[in-house]
């Protein structure tokens, strides 16, 4: 971000010195560039970005193997809780800021003014910020994009008190959504569905109001959600992008890298376990069997995480014994992936768990179960449901580790949300670090600060590690257990 805004200030400063010459703007007038990009293309550049970070370098690289649905066989450090500041995720979420800003400045413009972009670009900025403080835990907000400003060191805000305008961008969003002006374009999220936005917007709303509600009274405007009936009810509804198109530019990106890169990732022995003990046929949608040809061809085989470099290529006698993930992520990968930012089977577990808790009146396994069920639709799996939850360990028996398990499951590829919901909830208990880690056999519960900080804004990051406590991976942040 502060790269973006000294780039344009230094432009601005060129064209001040030039404008001196007669006619210099005229005469050098482009009138196939327009001067000025408009909202509808920065919004459709807003969600692709924000979108593919979440399935490519949040889920598929980091979220799927913190929270051990899938294993690292090769580059096996951060399985293994080798962790540093991943600066290059601060900077894609402080980079698009600036974007979302003026999608938000241009909705309020009195020319242009649109209650609805207004609306998205909350709602997307309260996405951003929320990645943001649940990576790091206090981070630049009230002054993050103030560089316009002369401000370029940005002091932080506490977690808590981001999470308050977090939630109130989302309330703001509902409010103008509601009045459903036309959405002009740039919508390749909903088409222009301004009902899908507000369900959107309501959805992210619940999942951050549980996300603090270990710190604050939140059945109240967690009930009002589910009596509205404004939420993300079914799979049409689920926030997803779809990957369509055979261009490198428009596609998955893992499936335009090196087929090397997509095979260092496999299935774990901790989702190999829980998927096969309860029979699930989301195990042959996510993995396939071994290359071993001496091996049983229905065979599935896990690895464990956070293993050495050494100890995970020689496991089960070398990686022709270890089931990757399915070929399809890579080969089929306009059919196989959407980058989902949220899923209605995540929203339905969520309401579960308010209920359970006694935070709403709702009936918790009724929930639960349409739950599981919509996520074994999203991902076209053929289950029977009544006998899937009728098993032990599945049937709905008023702990929250039933529902957190699946929880779990269901979040597969959808960013970072399952370490998210360890961290607050400590489940699900399956989840125990690797023997090779390098964290005290501890799961961490934040990124490092970006080194750029401690160099560019070192007096506010000082003062940010003092009220936090330390700069280290094990500092948890305010809503955690």
């Amino acid at each position: 971000m502060k790269k973006y805004m000294k780039t344009k200030i230094l432009l601005l400063a060129l064209i001040t010195l030039t404008g001196c010459t007669k006619d210099f703007e005229e005469t050098n007038r482009n009138p196939n560039q327009p001067e000025e990009v408009s909202a509808d293309l920065l919004l459709s550049t807003v969600i692709s970005t924000l979108a593919t970070t979440t399935a490519d370098a949040g889920g598929w690289d980091r979220g799927n193997i913190v929270a051990q649905l899938t294993a690292k066989i090769n580059f096996t450090g951060f399985d293994r809780y080798n962790w540093g500041s991943e600066s290059g995720l601060w900077n894609t979420y402080y980079g698009i800021l600036p974007e979302i800003e003026l999608i938000l400045e241009s909705a309020l413009a009195e020319e242009t003014k649109n209650t609805s972009y207004e609306g998205m670009a909350l709602v997307l900025r309260a996405y951003v910020f929320a990645n943001l403080t649940d990576n790091w835990g206090d981070v630049p907000y009230s002054e993050a994009i103030t560089a316009t400003e002369g401000n370029f060191t940005p002091a932080y805000d506490s977690q808590q008190a981001i999470y308050a305008g977090i939630l109130d961008d989302l309330r703001r969003a509902e409010t103008q959504l509601a009045l459903n002006q036309s959405i002009l374009g740039g919508d390749i999220l909903y088409g222009g569905d301004t009902t899908k936005w507000l369900k959107f917007a309501n959805s992210l709303r619940l999942r951050y109001l549980m996300r603090t509600s270990n710190r604050n009274d939140v059945g109240a405007e967690v009930q009002a959600i589910l009596d509205s009936g404004i939420f993300i009810a079914t799979n049409d509804d689920n926030a997803v992008m779809l990957y369509p198109a055979t261009t490198q530019i428009d596609s998955w990106p893992i499936s335009t890298g090196r087929i090397g890169g997509f095979d260092e990732h496999r299935m774990s022995e901790t989702s190999e376990a829980v998927l096969k003990s309860f029979d699930d046929n989301r195990l042959q949608r996510w993995f396939q069997p071994t290359d071993n040809p001496e091996d049983d061809p229905s065979l599935f085989v896990g690895l464990t995480n956070g293993l050495s470099e050494d100890n995970a290529s020689t496991f089960n006698g070398g990686a022709n014994n270890v089931s990757r993930i399915n070929q399809a992520f890579f080969y089929d990968s306009s059919n196989s992936v959407q980058a989902a930012i949220i899923q209605t089977a995540e929203v339905h577990f969520l309401f579960a768990e308010a209920a359970q808790r006694g935070l709403i009146s709702a009936d918790a396994e009724t929930l639960y179960t349409e739950g599981i069920r919509l996520s074994f639709e999203y991902w076209d799996v053929d289950q029977d449901i009544a006998a899937y939850t009728a098993q032990p360990g599945v049937a709905y028996d008023d702990q929250l580790e039933t529902i957190m398990t699946q929880k779990w499951l269901a979040s597969f590829l959808v960013g970072l949300e399952s370490w998210y919901d360890f961290r607050r909830t400590g489940l699900p208990s399956v989840i125990v670090p690797g023997p090779d880690n390098v964290n005290n056999d501890a799961v961490p519960v934040r990124f490092l600060y970006p080194d750029s900080e401690q160099t560019l804004n070192g007096d506010n990051y000082k003062a940010a590690v003092s009220a936090f406590g330390a700069d280290d991976i094990n500092t948890k942040g305010w809503w955690e257990n």
